[in-house]
């Protein structure tokens, strides 16, 4: 069990889960070209992303420890030193399945490596920008992701990049709950993300407005699963803003969730992704921590990840 423990410890410390919405709208963008799922092409995104994780969960360990959360890394169970192994891999990885993709896949994926760079490298810091944390969101897990499961060439792009737009409105929605959910301890550390200069009455209003407009782009673009989502999002956060840091996560967890069962209707692999990804946090986190996550923080709000 020690070697599974420290295995599990170094594969949580790049956060998995966080992969579930780029999986989600990789499986939108392929439902959408009516595509079949390129490997190849996701899980070199998935292994990119891997590495920005790495990255971030260092540059985050101060506000994750306030926070509980990045339990790996803030525990000290997995230092910098495995993180920036672990995230040369990824890195290593992705570079090996990108040779065999086309160009404009590989445009694509150099994107993401850039955008995710710029998120958590100096001098950008787009992750400790207000506005600009977001909208990095939106672009790398939203549009990017959806690209690159629509593939295509850049002539079919901006067809594409329209009907991207609902999807990575709701990838803000999304984001900015997470975002809630950390800002006691970003705001403690000084770390001055959308959520921590909006406030929680700020926060709440920027949350039924992107709701909204999900709902609206969707049904602009007719698309049927970010309309239906959007209206439900909106009808789940019309009470107000989530009441502290917990609640904000379970708001996350069950919006994330109800995206991809409406989406399984013409993709099942995204919510094949995560309900297996969730099922091996739950055995990590109970095995590893003495928690139900994250499946329990369905049932009431637990601090953990």
């Amino acid at each position: 069990m020690t070697r599974l423990t420290r295995a599990l410890d170094g594969l949580f410390a790049l956060r998995p889960l966080l992969l579930i919405p780029a999986v989600a709208l990789y499986g939108a963008g392929s439902a959408w070209a009516r595509v079949p799922t390129d490997a190849a092409a996701l899980g070199a995104l998935l292994l990119l992303l891997g590495s920005v994780h790495a990255a971030n969960a260092w540059r985050d360990r101060e506000g994750d420890l306030l926070n509980r959360k990045g339990l790996p890394v803030t525990s000290g169970l997995v230092g910098r030193r495995a993180l920036l192994l672990g995230g040369l891999a990824c890195l290593a990885g992705a570079l090996l399945l990108a040779a065999r993709l086309p160009t404009w896949h590989r445009w694509l994926l150099l994107g993401t490596l850039a955008l995710g760079a710029a998120y958590v490298a100096p001098p950008f810091e787009l992750k400790r920008r207000a506005g600009l944390d977001l909208l990095s969101h939106g672009i790398g897990y939203g549009v990017v992701a959806f690209l690159l499961g629509a593939g295509g060439s850049v002539g079919t792009a901006p067809r594409a990049l329209a009907a991207s737009l609902p999807y990575a409105l709701g990838v803000l929605t999304v984001s900015l709950l997470t975002m809630m959910a950390d800002e006691p301890g970003d705001r403690e550390v000084g770390q001055r993300t959308s959520a921590v200069r909006l406030g929680r009455s700020g926060a709440a209003r920027l949350l039924t407005a992107l709701s909204w407009a999900t709902a609206g782009a969707g049904l602009l673009a007719l698309e049927a699963a970010p309309a239906l989502w959007g209206v439900t999002a909106c009808a789940m956060l019309a009470p107000g803003a989530p009441r502290d840091a917990a609640s904000s996560t379970v708001a996350a967890i069950r919006l994330q969730l109800l995206f991809v069962a409406l989406l399984a209707i013409r993709n099942p692999m995204p919510l094949v992704f995560a309900l297996a990804t969730g099922a091996a946090a739950a055995f990590y986190f109970r095995i590893r921590w003495g928690v139900a996550y994250p499946v329990g923080a369905l049932g009431r709000p637990v601090a953990a990840g």
